[in-house]
């Protein structure tokens, strides 16, 4: 079997055996040429290509070298036939044949092999044409699949999948023109402009030419309608998002904040407030006038029902960058390292190194929290960049101490943070993270939103629905301040409901008892998500036509669309929504979602075994959420969240307390929590249970042990005791056992 790889660093393997093949010796070179190749190739054809300055004789000389020296390397593998050399038909693979064959019916597939461009360091004229044609094949299929992410209404995957083509080919101004029409189009008119400026400095600095007609006038464009009223830093208008109304004074406390940030000095600031005030209007308010001065910005939000995975707060804050951010340097190792926690981040510069070797815990937690620096640091290097933290009073620990020590290192980088929390349900954690902003020095604004003044919430309801006087006054009595409770008031009023509900769950039911068939369900599975969902997410529900479907719901003026993602307007909504569902119907919406999140994850999505282990429980499935639960300990111990990681075993084993494999896991992870009562505890039961197994099971489990005392808890006596017990057990096994028989006798090192 012959291997070859040649997009990227040239590498060949034989029957498993790899190649020393640099692609600098012609041999190599040589070798390329035929793997591309689709059919056997004439030396005449050879010779003159190869050695095109050289007399005829003398060329084939050098070309019967060569092909030498390949036999050498390949055998048979390499077959010359009379005036004819190829490679070998049958067991010949070679990965851009392997692209081709992807790309008519696979394209996502085809460009998962590109590692890097074809034939990289090779500088013969035929290699650059070939790279040359391949670029433009991936270029391709790259606009192919941001064409229908664009059609599917996912903004934000059609702009990641426009940018790497633009990182293909720094000078096509075709793509470029593709990603100024689609930041335009996402309401990034900043940006836009950015990417524009970028390529005529490019063109002008490189090519000492200017960018071609067509792209001057889409810039034209966009300066004329930049120079509308709104002016810079005041965003346009986003359909469905109501004005501010009755936050001016708060509203210019967070731009004075971030003023100082575009100055050069990092910051923080927090919003506090009860549900429903008005917390996420602000924030987004910001996040909008940001983004339309030429910042760069990222949201994420926690759950209030649980299931979420350690640091998953920062794992969407990098995916909602990922789009926007430029290709960082060769040597920067940020990208392999934050993979474990977006999984698409070095596919997504084209990284083509190793991943990063596994560490002890200690160390890793280390190397991910400055991993997270060095990008928040790249991010800021050209525009200033703000970070919204939504609902802290539910987000897991791990996030917010990520949060506190990103914070501290970014003092003097351009970066805001900005928190919003309610005081109750009380967070020790959120409470902690504010202390260390403050005690840093880092905390710019404190705002605590109360009641909207009942001239605010007036004109709320007013920009919410047309309605007459009395049902205006209405409103702001309903309300009492609560600016979701004015906005879904009004609405009630507009659709004719002339009694207004009581409660924001009898407006919820009002507007849910209508509906019928797939456009409740989905607004239920919504609630039983309790997060937005992601059209692929939605395509694996039991709906005939999920986009008409989708379309209904979103009338409800329930669910809000966001870079194709469909959620709840506010979290109060999904929370009504949630407790109009029948217990037993509510469990089997539960499972259904659990089904559909394994049927995404099986094409591609990532996965999300937290959160699938939370809706199998919460469905009454709990032998199904054991191996979710196992899965979601694996991830946690992969970014070094070790107490997140043993109360998923915790939870495992309450289940299943006869796995006897996940007692041993539990022990080594209490072992790296350094407590080893703990730690001992869930060791004694996995040898109990292990006590009639095969004496090979047996000893693997005490070498487990001796493993784990010879981390942060070191314990030699029982080290020595483990590894004792594990060698009078091998030599009660029949077999071997030869791995196991030198670590006992190293004493349970390896």
């Amino acid at each position: 079997m012959l291997r070859a790889r040649l997009l990227g660093t040239l590498e060949v393997e034989l029957n498993g055996a790899v190649i020393d093949s640099p692609a600098s010796q012609r041999p190599w070179t040589l070798f390329a040429h035929l793997a591309i190749a689709t059919r056997p190739v004439p030396r005449t054809e050879l010779a003159s290509r190869f050695w095109p300055d050289v007399l005829d004789q003398s060329a084939r000389a050098n070309l019967r070298s060569v092909l030498w020296a390949l036999r050498r390397h390949l055998g048979d593998a390499l077959v010359v036939e009379g005036e004819r050399v190829s490679l070998l038909g049958d067991g010949l693979w070679v990965d851009v044949r392997e692209f081709e064959r992807l790309a008519e019916s696979h394209p996502a597939q085809a460009l998962e092999l590109c590692r890097g461009e074809l034939l990289e360091g090779v500088d013969d004229d035929w290699a650059v044409a070939a790279r040359e044609r391949h670029r433009e094949r991936v270029i391709g299929l790259l606009e192919q699949l941001a064409d229908a992410a664009e059609r599917r209404g996912e903004l934000r995957r059609a702009l990641e999948l426009t940018r790497r083509q633009v990182d293909c080919d720094p000078f096509d101004e075709e793509a470029h023109r593709r990603l100024i029409t689609r930041l335009d189009a996402a309401g990034d008119r900043a940006g836009a402009v950015r990417a524009y400026r970028t390529l005529s400095e490019r063109l002008r600095r490189e090519l000492g030419v200017a960018p071609s007609a067509q792209t001057r006038e889409l810039a034209d464009k966009l300066r004329a309608a930049a120079s509308a009223p709104a002016g810079v830093g005041v965003p346009l208008p986003m359909p469905g998002l109501l004005p501010l109304v009755g936050r001016e004074h708060e509203l210019a406390e967070l731009e004075r904040a971030w003023r100082a940030v575009n100055a050069g000095q990092g910051a923080a600031a927090v919003i506090r407030g009860e549900a429903g005030i008005g917390k996420t209007r602000l924030a987004t308010e910001l996040r909008l006038r940001a983004s339309a001065g030429g910042g760069r910005t990222a949201a994420c939000a926690a759950l209030d029902l649980g299931g979420t995975a350690p640091l998953s707060l920062w794992a969407e804050l990098i995916r909602g960058l990922l789009p926007s951010l430029p290709a960082p340097p060769a040597e920067a190792m940020w990208p392999d390292d934050l993979a474990v926690l977006a999984a698409e981040l070095p596919a997504h510069f084209a990284r083509s190194g190793p991943p990063s070797a596994v560490i002890a815990p200690d160390l890793q937690r280390t190397r991910l929290f400055e991993a997270v620096v060095a990008m928040l640091g790249w991010a800021a290097r050209e525009m200033p960049l703000l970070l919204v933290l939504e609902d802290a009073h539910s987000a897991d620990r791990a996030s917010l101490e990520l949060a506190g020590y990103a914070a501290r290192r970014l003092g003097e980088v351009r970066v805001m943070m900005l928190i919003t929390r309610r005081e109750l349900p009380h967070s020790a954690d959120a409470d902690r993270l504010e202390h260390a902003l403050r005690a840093r020095g880092l905390m710019a604004c404190e705002l605590e939103l109360g009641p909207l003044a009942a001239a605010s919430a007036a004109a709320l309801a007013r920009n919410a629905a047309s309605l007459s006087d009395e049902n205006v006054r209405r409103v702001v009595e309903r309300a009492e301040g609560n600016a979701l409770l004015a906005v879904e008031t009004a609405r009630a009023l507009a659709r004719g409901r002339d009694e207004v509900a009581l409660t924001i769950r009898g407006s919820v039911r009002a507007t849910i008892t209508p509906l019928s068939g797939d456009a409740r369900r989905l607004v239920e599975i919504a609630a039983v998500a309790a997060r937005p969902l992601d059209p692929g997410e939605i395509a694996h529900l039991p709906f005939e036509a999920p986009d008409e479907v989708a379309s209904a719901a979103l009338q409800t003026g329930l669910l809000a669309a966001t870079d194709g993602a469909i959620g709840f307007a506010h979290a109060l909504l999904r929370d009504a929504v949630y407790e109009e569902i029948a217990e037993p119907r509510r469990r089997g919406l539960h499972q259904r979602w659990a089904h559909a999140l394994l049927a995404s994850e099986q094409e591609g999505a990532t996965p999300r075994p937290a959160e699938v282990a939370r809706q199998y429980r919460l469905a009454g499935a709990d032998r199904d959420a054991v191996p979710q639960l196992v899965r979601a300990a694996a991830d946690a111990r992969a970014v070094a969240a070790l107490e997140e990681a043993a109360g998923y075993l915790d939870e495992a084993l309450a289940i299943a307390p006869d796995r006897a494999d996940l007692w041993l896991v539990l022990g080594e992870l209490e072992a790296w929590r350094v407590r080893r009562d703990q730690a001992e505890a869930a060791f004694q039961r996995a040898l109990t249970l292990l006590d009639h197994d095969e004496p090979l099971e047996l000893a693997r489990a005490w070498l487990c042990r001796a493993r784990a005392y010879h981390g942060p808890i070191c314990v030699p006596r029982a080290v020595l005791e483990s590894a004792t017990n594990a060698i009078e057990l091998l030599d009660r096994h029949p077999l071997p056992a030869p791995e196991e028989r030198s670590e006992a006798l190293a004493g349970g090192r390896r």
